[in-house]
């Protein structure tokens, strides 16, 4: 679908680490997320109004009975981004201000 913006790891039986994915496709729409899978395929249709990540734990306890070591992390390429584009668009503001006052 698009990129992975977040990761929800839980271990099921035999310490099999079992992910979900929150994916972003930056091309159609930049505020629809996703959920995919890394094992079995599984993408719900998300004309829902529940949260992703309700929805991504409940499908690892449920589907893969991974029930521990529950993470959710962010993933680094999208944080790091971040740091990068806010200051970005914070100092374009300010030159559009700063010219639309002059």
């Amino acid at each position: 679908m698009g990129a992975a913006i977040r990761h929800f790891t839980a271990i099921g039986p035999g310490d099999q680490v079992f992910t979900v994915n929150v994916e972003r496709d930056f091309r159609y729409d930049p505020y629809r997320d996703f959920l995919a899978c890394a094992h079995c395929g599984w993408s719900p249709s998300l004309l829902t109004t529940r949260r992703l990540d309700d929805m991504a734990w409940e499908h690892l306890a449920d589907s893969h009975d991974a029930t521990r070591g529950r993470s959710d992390q962010e993933n680094e390429s999208v944080r790091k981004a971040r740091w990068v584009v806010l200051p970005l668009c914070a100092v374009l503001i300010i030159v559009l201000l700063v010219l639309v006052q002059s």
